[in-house]
């Protein structure tokens, strides 16, 4: 009965102080966290500022040109460097962060246009 304690506590313990592969995956790797910014151009256009944490939360603001309004954007970026993120009036981007600049296509509704990030 006491082996079997033993036992019992040391799986527990094993078990607690591993990070799970479900954490790693979490983790963003310190190659693309830091302040991204860019522009975004068709049915829209303006400029886009965000930064990458460790976790993967994306945050930031963009700026329309030319009425200067801005508007807060949120998202997620993977550790394979997968992103989305967007504002509350729908306006999205999607890609891949790699290296230190990225281009893509952004969307909102019906409406549609390219973007491109550099990490700063």
């Amino acid at each position: 009965m006491k082996s079997n304690l033993i036992l019992l506590f040391f799986i527990f313990f094993s078990l607690g102080s591993c990070i799970s592969d479900e954490e790693s995956a979490r983790q963003v790797g310190p190659a693309l966290r830091d302040n991204w910014y860019g522009n975004f151009t068709g049915d829209h256009n303006g400029s886009v500022r965000f930064v990458v944490l460790h976790e993967g939360t994306i945050a930031g603001e963009i700026t329309y040109v030319p009425s200067n309004e801005k508007e807060l954007i949120n998202g997620y970026l993977n550790f394979n460097g997968k992103f989305d993120m967007s504002t509350k009036s729908k306006l999205s981007f999607s890609g891949y962060l790699k290296g230190t600049k990225t281009e893509g296509k952004w969307t909102k509704n019906n409406l549609k246009g390219s973007f491109s990030f550099q990490k700063q």
